[in-house]
């Protein structure tokens, strides 16, 4: 019984110190960068057919390093790092038809490429390509078309920005 009771509270203490490798991505991008680190974010350049993407993608941006902490966006002339890069495509692609063959959902993707400088030296930090796809269903009523593809390019925006705020914190 005692060596029952010995054994349960050495596993119940080791279990407590050993933790579960949890790490806030704010306190790491504070000791990455620097505390009180600003990035600047110029608009991107849009190589697509599919015009205002890159405002979307900039507003996501802009969105995603306000909600968390470690670098705060500012303007370009004062800033300690830069954010820049373009949406290199757009496309929307069926992908699932009705018994009749009229397009049931369509997947739409957006890639961009993007590189973080640190403005001081012009050294690059990270540089890469992300991409994202969302499905949409289909429509006859084209209004009704429009805006499950904008709601879809949200998305994609949305999830653009969540991918490029982890690449510059986690992949350096």
């Amino acid at each position: 019984m005692r060596t029952t009771l010995i054994s349960l509270l050495l596993l119940l203490l080791s279990s407590i110190f050993s933790g579960c490798g949890y790490h806030s991505i704010a306190q790491d991008g504070e000791k990455r960068f620097g505390e009180g680190a600003t990035v600047s974010i110029p608009i991107f350049s849009n190589k697509t057919y599919k015009p205002d993407l890159e405002s979307l993608l900039l507003n996501n941006l802009i969105g995603e390093f306000a909600k968390r902490k470690g670098l705060r966006v500012v303007d370009r002339e004062s800033s300690d790092y830069t954010l820049s890069g373009e949406v290199l495509t757009y496309g929307k692609t069926a992908v699932s038809y009705t018994g009749y063959d009229i397009v049931k959902e369509y997947k739409a993707t957006i890639t961009i490429a993007a590189t973080f400088r640190k403005n001081s030296n012009q050294e690059v930090i990270w540089r890469g390509q992300l991409s994202w796809t969302q499905d949409l269903p289909a429509s006859s009523d084209i209004a009704i078309q429009q805006n499950s593809e904008d709601a879809a390019i949200q998305v994609i925006c949305e999830r653009l920005a969540q991918q490029l705020y982890l690449k510059i914190h986690n992949d350096f």
